[in-house]
């Protein structure tokens, strides 16, 4: 991939995540772990919230996503970026997470990045959960991270100006096909579990050093996780991925 490629913004408009949700049989049955009920962020409206009031919030969300500079967000993450795309869609389990329609439109940003080495870092000692001080069970830890993951590459998961990230860089040879889905956690879990299913990723094909970063609105705090889903002869599979409180 050329760094020099002109950045384009594309904007398409479809059923997204619900679709490939639907499309996909997951092969590797991670154990699944369901998310604590959180209560919305401020600004997001209050679960149960009339259609219009979540019409308004997602036409907002959308107008400040047009309005974005993404090469200077993808510069604020140690990355350049090479493509964004932003996507209209009907995500039913986004819809459900923060208590909105499960018909709302809201959007996805998917970008193409070229990601330094310190942009990926993994932390010390951690690739899934940490012991808190004094604690006798095990939690997962708080902040932005990166793992090492299954497959040969690196999962992070970011917060930054009211969005979550998930991004993965390949780091073998060839290429592969697959997808990122983000989960909601419950921050008390132990290893680094699925759980309920908050955002899926477009299928998409990594090359060597590719980084592929999905994001959305992040509308309560909480334990997530994101894996990356490779594609396999039947279905797909868990390469691995990383959790936070976030």
């Amino acid at each position: 991939m050329s760094r020099g490629r002109t950045v384009r913004k594309n904007i398409a408009a479809g059923l997204g995540a619900a679709v490939l949700a639907l499309g996909v049989a997951l092969t590797a049955a991670a154990p699944s772990q369901a998310a604590t009920t959180e209560e919305n962020l401020p600004g997001v409206p209050a679960p149960g919230s009339p259609a219009s009031e979540w019409e308004t919030w997602a036409a907002q969300e959308r107008a400040d996503a047009e309005a974005t500079d993404w090469k200077a967000d993808s510069e604020a993450r140690g990355c350049t970026l090479q493509d964004v795309t932003i996507t209209d869609e009907v995500d039913r389990d986004y819809n459900l997470a923060m208590g909105a329609p499960a018909d709302l439109a809201t959007h996805r940003v998917d970008l193409l990045e070229d990601c330094g080495d310190a942009a990926t870092a993994v932390a010390d000692g951690s690739t899934t959960a940490t012991r808190s001080a004094g604690a006798s069970t095990l939690a997962l830890p708080s902040g932005n991270r990166c793992a090492s993951t299954s497959g040969p590459g690196t999962m992070c998961l970011s917060k930054s100006s009211g969005r979550i990230y998930a991004s993965w860089q390949y780091r073998g040879s060839g290429s592969v096909t697959g997808f990122l889905r983000i989960y909601q956690v419950s921050s008390g879990a132990s290893g680094c579990p699925t759980g309920t299913t908050w955002l899926t990723g477009a299928s998409s094909t990594w090359s060597n050093g590719d980084t592929r970063t999905i994001s959305k609105t992040r509308t309560s705090a909480g334990g997530y996780s994101a894996h990356i889903w490779k594609k396999v002869t039947i279905g797909h599979t868990d390469w691995g991925g990383v959790c936070s409180v976030l």
